[in-house]
């Protein structure tokens, strides 16, 4: 489980990392700032999905 979340939340935050750089706002800044916003979704889902299914483990 930890390596499958942290292995989504690095890919995630290359996404957006990617996305800040190539969507012309005019901030060189990254206004969006996808790069936070993608991994605190993918480490939520994650956790989510850990507490719907369970893992069994207790």
């Amino acid at each position: 489980m930890y390596l499958k979340s942290t292995i989504f939340t690095i890919i995630a935050w290359f996404i957006g990392l990617i996305l800040d750089a190539n969507i012309p706002f005019g901030d060189p800044m990254g206004f969006l700032s996808l790069r936070i916003l993608f991994p605190i979704l993918a480490m939520g889902l994650c956790i989510l999905h850990e507490v719907m299914n369970g893992s069994g483990k207790r």
